[in-house]
């Protein structure tokens, strides 16, 4: 057998712990906090369960907690830099596998934290008792995204088993705070983490993503006015009251608008993107009491943005603007709202990158992803994921590529089959040898 038939008859073989080490992976309660201040249980442990797995690769590891007002005061306006982060037990890691000499590094880098596993009743098994059954993992983070984590440290560790010593570096890494901004990652990379190249293992179907979308969090507030739900109203311009329900349903069509002019422009879509752009409505809260008319109401928004998009900052500041002066628009047709407009708070904004087709590292990964068997085409990543801060901060072109389909993110009964690990195992294995070089 050549070495690309070696590699993937011992990866192929090698199915059953790359399964338990994925099992390991969810045992861990790594819960990211809607209070980014707090530290999710199992955060740590699971780091430093991963610290003694790189430890026992022969990598030199670097455990931290960040210091989140120091990173802020350093990078604010930049993309990563969240206010009032603090990561006092939520710690980075890193680790560095140093290469024979004379080949190019690649980094290996994922997340850890997961979001909660909402109301236990829609699961069919404990989200953090994690279960092989149906030839898959079950698991909260079987997708998003530790069944990439477990398969980039399985591709090392494997590697090592057929005693292939690589030419080039492999740097290791596994941040926290991704689902909640990307803090984790901007640390990372201030910390000095970067390599010639890079993956980052978020669940693309095995499918490599050079592209993923920018997401603004923002809240459109609209202030009526209350009163009582069974009376006559008096007029609008006196006491009122205004139903803040029914500003709410203007302001939803006036986004739905907004979102079918954005199906056809340009700037909204991509070739990779199986859809354009969109401002999706994800949460909604209107009203005090059952017998009130609602005096307050506020629509939270996702809105993504593409790389083509940012502004001088590397943000989404031009469509922020873009929805705003829409927002605006729609308030100046209603005769109260024209008078008290609606206000709009940005939440958050996560980066978006793109590394060109042609970069050679794209190439020679599509090399790889072929001779794991699988499909070499690139497609777009619908979601935000963190590769634009290694990407641009660090210098490290980074694509996506994981197992799982990308569907089952955040979802009770999430889970990955086991053939998506063992071929995604395959490929960034293939990869490594492929980019880093064999020491002869």
């Amino acid at each position: 057998m050549n070495l690309t038939e070696q590699i993937s008859a011992h990866v192929e073989a090698s199915a059953e712990r790359i399964a338990n080490t994925l099992c390991d992976l969810l045992a861990f309660p790594s819960i990211v906090k809607v209070d980014p201040r707090e530290a999710g249980p199992g955060e740590r442990d699971c780091q430093r369960y991963l610290q003694q797995r790189l430890e026992s690769l022969g990598m030199e590891t670097d455990l931290w907690d960040p210091d989140g007002p120091a990173l802020y005061a350093k990078y604010q306006g930049r993309p990563g830099a969240n206010k009032g982060r603090t990561f006092e037990g939520r710690p980075n890691l890193g680790g560095t596998l140093t290469g024979a000499g004379g080949g190019k590094s690649l980094m290996l880098t994922g997340h850890i934290d997961v979001v909660p596993p909402g109301p236990p009743e829609h699961w069919l098994t404990d989200p953090f008792v994690p279960e092989i059954k149906n030839a898959a993992v079950y698991g909260r983070g079987a997708v998003d995204m530790k069944g990439g984590v477990a398969c980039m440290l399985m591709a090392v560790e494997l590697l090592q088993d057929l005693n292939i010593r690589l030419a080039g570096d492999v740097v290791f890494t596994t941040v926290v705070d991704e689902e909640i901004g990307g803090m984790g990652s901007l640390a990372m990379v201030d910390r000095g983490f970067r390599a010639d190249a890079g993956i980052m293992t978020e669940p693309t179907a095995n499918r490599i993503s050079p592209i993923c979308h920018g997401i603004l969090w923002g809240r459109i507030i609209l202030d009526g006015i209350g009163g009582h739900a069974e009376l006559t109203p008096n007029s609008w311009d006196s006491s009122g009251p205004v139903d803040t329900v029914t500003l709410c349903r203007q302001m939803l069509d006036g986004l739905d608008v907004l979102n079918r002019r954005w199906q056809t422009q340009p700037s909204k879509n991509h070739p990779l993107m199986e859809l354009p752009n969109q401002i999706i409505v994800t949460q909604l809260k209107v009203g005090e009491h059952p017998a009130s008319i609602a005096g307050r109401a506020e629509i939270v928004i996702d809105v993504q943005y593409l790389p083509g998009e940012k502004d001088e900052m590397g943000l989404g500041g031009h469509v922020k603007k873009e929805i705003e002066a829409h927002v605006a628009k729609v308030c100046a047709l209603d005769p109260y709202l024209a008078q008290h407009p609606a206000k709009v708070e940005w939440i958050l904004d996560a980066d978006c990158a793109e590394i060109e087709a042609d970069h050679p590292f794209v190439t020679t990964f599509q090399q790889g992803v072929s001779d794991a068997a699988l499909n070499p085409q690139l497609a777009g990543f619908g979601a935000h994921s963190d590769i634009g801060l290694p990407s641009t901060l660090g210098q490290t072109p980074t694509v996506n590529f994981g197992p799982g389909d990308p569907a089952m993110s955040h979802q009770p009964n999430e889970h990955v089959p086991i053939a998506d690990l063992v071929a995604c195992t395959k490929a960034i294995a293939l990869t490594l040898v492929r980019w880093c070089g064999v020491a002869s």
